[in-house]
């Protein structure tokens, strides 16, 4: 019996030192995470100062950069219309001045691009079909 008493009195000892223990270093892991929760927040409230709130732009600096955006769109499409007309005069002189000269070597340039034309309508519109049916479009 006397031995219980003192192995239970050793035990409650242990136990007690090893909860004094514990709450200590309990104790010290939430003051520091206490303090780093401080310092977070401080960052955070500084970050927010930092950076100011986004203003749209005044409407004045919207319709300038409108009016330049239509400027340089309206000088696109101007070049792209000399190209063509360039290009189309390219093509029907040459086209003229093949049927003036040989007109069957006209005849069989022209009959080979309809043939090539048809054939890539078919193409395109036969891939464009294929793609619709698998769901990928």
């Amino acid at each position: 019996m006397k031995w219980n008493k003192e192995e239970r009195e050793r035990s409650a000892d242990l136990n007690k030192q090893e909860q004094a223990h514990a709450e200590i270093v309990h104790e010290e892991p939430f003051a520091e995470d206490q303090a780093l929760i401080a310092q977070l927040m401080q960052g955070f409230e500084q970050m927010e100062l930092a950076i100011r709130q986004p203003e749209p732009p005044p409407l004045h600096e919207l319709e300038r950069f409108v009016a330049v955006e239509q400027r340089k769109l309206r000088r696109r499409a101007g070049l792209e219309v000399a190209l063509f007309l360039i290009m189309a005069l390219a093509i029907i002189g040459g086209n003229m001045l093949l049927a003036s000269m040989n007109i069957v070597v006209f005849a069989v340039i022209q009959g080979l691009v309809f043939v090539g034309a048809i054939a890539f309508a078919f193409r395109f519109f036969y891939h464009s079909k294929k793609k619709v049916k698998s769901g990928h479009a």
